[in-house]
């Protein structure tokens, strides 16, 4: 490669490493009101790593790290703690065999007998589907609010339990998601004067047609981003939806407001004021104080319910708990200073064994870390976490280990008299299979593993797979080429690259 071709291909690498450096890792302040955010610091981070990320102004909608947990029991169902802690509480003998008579034991939960019928000492089956379906639901709404940390699992056969990371430094930022998302009741709309919706009119479905459901009148629900912040959910109607509407709203004026009041059950999720009579299929309900999550949990609720399976199941909420993060307050940074500490180490060896040829893999290596970094960000089901850093680290590694045996089978070529080119052909050819061969297996097992793997392996797993090809590409590819473009600038190479021959100093 000529000088010229080399230096202009140089500064476009150099440009590219330094701005990719820039926008993953660098943040600062644009003006007085505004901030620069690093794909890093914008990258989500595990609930168990404790600290902030987001780039926020307001450290108060910062992630702290743990977060909140609760068990769903559904209505009628206690824990063993509730119920021998009431049990004990009774003063005589007379009301604590009332109140034992009242439930039957099933596992580690008490039933009560007159609510859940008990058939053979387990729950009967119209209790058990009816559970079966309401699980699905509230896993569904916490699948769809795309947050990854969030887990729901079912606990003794017959309660949720949901843990949710810490987002925000109280409990009320999930506050909405963990009531919203237990109910189970169906979706009504009710048309009222005021913002009472216990005297307001049923709209949708129309109580006079039994046989309506509320999909009859309701195609989804979604949010909508709008100015300064302000979240916005959208409701699309069905044209039958959109004449029940048109009906309800003929009379409203700016002296005549109305209330439609988007119900689950008896509890008002949604309140729209009226001034003007109404002819849309589709609505946006938004407020000043509503936020993206309150949207996004209110539409997934309401565009949830619409197809639900029907249930006279309900669930009370209990064992609120706060969790603390799991590996300390500090965890993320000591994560950081360990990498940064193993970096230098590696820094350091290449350029002691390989002094300015250093540069070439120290390239390689930044264009690695920018791709990992942009990949974790951009993909949603990856976060920050003690499992994908494992992961990226192991890769490193292979990615470091991959260039000095390149480096080393050159060095070896040169020592025996070969020119500078004849030797890096040589040992690349001498080496390009082997290393080939282990990276396409490393992405093999870890795409395979992620696929079969549970979470957070999955995650680990999957950032493997990824991060293999692109130290397999470095390490073959982006590696040569940068040595190929350093070569270019010097005529004694074996002292540029710190390679020595036996018999022959130098070319």
């Amino acid at each position: 490669m000529s000088k010229v071709k080399s230096a202009i291909c140089l500064v476009l690498m150099t440009l590219l490493v330094a701005g990719l450096c820039l926008i993953c890792f660098v943040s600062f302040p644009v003006s007085d009101i505004s901030t620069f955010n690093s794909i890093l610091s914008m990258t989500d981070k595990d609930a168990d790593l404790g600290m902030a990320y987001g780039g926020k102004d307001d450290k108060s909608e910062r992630y702290l790290g743990g977060g909140y947990s609760v068990v769903y029991y559904p209505e009628g169902v206690i824990s063993a703690e509730e119920y021998e802690a009431t049990l004990g509480g009774k003063e005589n003998e007379a009301d604590k065999t009332k109140y034992a008579e009242k439930y039957g034991k099933v596992g580690s939960l008490y039933f009560e007998k007159d609510k859940i019928k008990l058939e053979d000492g387990k729950p009967n089956e119209t209790f058990a589907a009816d559970f079966q379906n309401a699980a699905e639901l509230v896993t569904e709404r916490f699948e769809r609010l795309g947050k990854e940390d969030v887990r729901v699992s079912v606990l003794d056969d017959y309660t949720i339990r949901v843990f949710a990371p810490q987002a925000y430094t109280s409990p009320q930022a999930y506050t909405s998601c963990f009531e919203y998302f237990s109910y189970t009741e169906d979706l009504v709309i009710k048309s009222g004067s005021g913002s009472d919706a216990s005297s307001a009119t049923q709209i949708m479905p129309a109580t006079e047609r039994k046989d309506d459901v509320i999909s009859d009148y309701v195609k989804s629900a979604g949010t909508r981003s709008g100015v300064n912040g302000v979240s916005a959910v959208t409701i699309e109607l069905t044209e039958k939806g959109r004449a029940a509407l048109r009906t309800a709203t003929e009379g409203a004026t700016e002296d005549a407001t109305l209330t439609i009041f988007f119900m689950i059950g008896d509890t008002t999720i949604l309140p729209m004021g009226v001034s003007q009579p109404l002819d849309e299929s589709s609505l946006t309900i938004s407020s000043t104080t509503m936020t993206e999550m309150e949207a996004k949990t209110r539409s997934i609720l309401i565009d949830t319910t619409l197809n639900s399976v029907s249930t006279d199941l309900t669930f009370k909420i209990a064992d609120q708990t706060i969790h603390h993060a799991q590996y300390g307050e500090n965890a993320l940074m000591m994560l950081y200073i360990v990498y940064a500490v193993l970096t230098l180490v590696m820094l350091v060896f290449f350029f002691v064994r390989y002094r300015l040829l250093a540069f070439a893999h120290l390239y390689t290596y930044l264009l690695f870390v920018c791709a990992s970094v942009l990949c974790v960000w951009a993909i949603p089901f990856l976060t920050l976490s003690t499992e994908t850093f494992t992961a990226f680290l192991l890769t490193s590694v292979l990615l470091s280990v991959s260039d000095a045996i390149t480096f080393e089978n050159a060095r070896k070529e040169y020592a025996l008299g070969k020119t500078m080119t004849s030797s890096v052909k040589t040992g690349y050819k001498k080496c390009m299979w082997k290393l080939f061969d282990l990276h396409i297996v490393l992405a093999l097992i870890g795409f395979f593993t992620f696929f079969v793997a549970l979470p957070p392996f999955s995650s680990f797993a999957f950032v493997l797979g990824l991060t293999s090809v692109f130290s397999g590409l470095g390490a073959l590819i982006v590696n040569r080429f940068n040595w190929a473009i350093l070569m270019a600038y010097t005529p004694k190479k074996g002292a540029f690259c710190n390679f020595k021959r036996e018999e022959v100093e130098d070319e």
